[in-house]
Parts: C-alpha cells; structure tokens; sequence
C-alpha cells in the first residue's frame, strides 16, 4: 500500500485546528497538546507515512535517545502568559526599571578626575552629565569622549571601585 504525501497533505491543510487534533489523536492514540498548525499538520504526516512504509529503526531510535540531552529541557515555564485564544491582543506593562544607584548623584554635583595631564571636570544635571559647555545623557558618555574607549562612567569617575571576583585559594 502506498500513500499519497501531496494529496494527504492537502486534505489536511483544508482542516481546522480542533480537526487537526481530532486526526492526530486518531493516528498517534494519544491527545495532543499543540494548537499549532504546521506542527500538527507535519506530524500527522509523518506518523501516516511511518505507519506505512515503517518508523524509524531499532538503531536510528536508540541514536536519537543518546542524543536527547534531558539537561536542555525547559523545565520552567515561560514568565510570560500565553496570549488569549479568541484574537485580541493584549498590551502588558512592564514594570518600571529601577536600580538602586539612579538617586546617587543628586542635580549640581561636581565630579573631577584627572586624565593624561587634562583636568575633567562635569556637572551633574537633571537630565544628564554637562562637560565642557555640552550635555551629555550619563558619566559613561563623558568618560567615552575623553577616553575613546567605554568604561563605566562612576568607575572612571572614581565613585565606585572595581568589583574582584572571589577566586578559590590556590593550594
């Protein structure tokens, strides 16, 4: 007996959804989970041919099981809930971006550092870093225009001090 591929698959492209999951569960035995067509479509097909010419081999199974690594598998499920199911779309807020260190430098306070012999000098803004006479949007944008390179602007500025990571003693 042989089957068709391209009449099957066009017999099931005129399917719905819930139809698509009725033929899976009639040729898998089982219920599926998924609502996603392609997937569902593919997979029909393929247990349809497998069913007829025969599924994969002992060895090709036995491969496939090795190289199934159950370390990759997702075992958290996304922090995101799925969009609704009847089409609308929904907007979701996301929380406002906070970090600890944003009020550490209040609006008029001077930073100086010297640099290969220049004296920098900035000025703390409301809505950024002033340095010579033009306004920048954070230290790191200054420490970038003096240096060439990025760096972390209140490093640079001597406010914080560069983190060691702990290293295990050596024997």
């Amino acid at each position: 007996m042989k089957i068709d591929v391209a009449r099957c698959r066009d017999e099931l492209d005129g399917l719905s959804i819930d139809q698509l999951r009725m033929r899976y569960e009639k040729v898998f035995g089982e219920v599926s989970t998924s609502r996603h067509r392609t997937f569902l479509i593919k997979r029909i097909l393929w247990k349809m041919q497998a069913n007829v010419y025969g599924g994969l081999s002992y060895k090709a199974l036995k491969r496939a099981s090795e190289l199934a690594d159950p370390t990759e598998l997702r075992m958290i499920a996304p922090s995101s809930p799925p969009p609704p199911r009847d089409g609308r779309k929904v907007s979701r807020s996301l929380p406002a971006r906070v970090t600890s260190n944003q009020s550490d430098l209040v609006p008029g306070t001077q930073l100086e550092r010297m640099y290969k012999g220049q004296r920098i000098l900035v000025t703390i803004m409301d809505n950024g870093v002033r340095w010579n006479g033009e306004l920048y949007r954070s230290l790191s944008a200054v420490a970038k225009e003096v240096t060439g390179t990025h760096w972390n602007g209140k490093l640079f500025f001597g406010i914080t001090k560069k983190k060691v990571k702990n290293a295990k003693a050596k024997k």
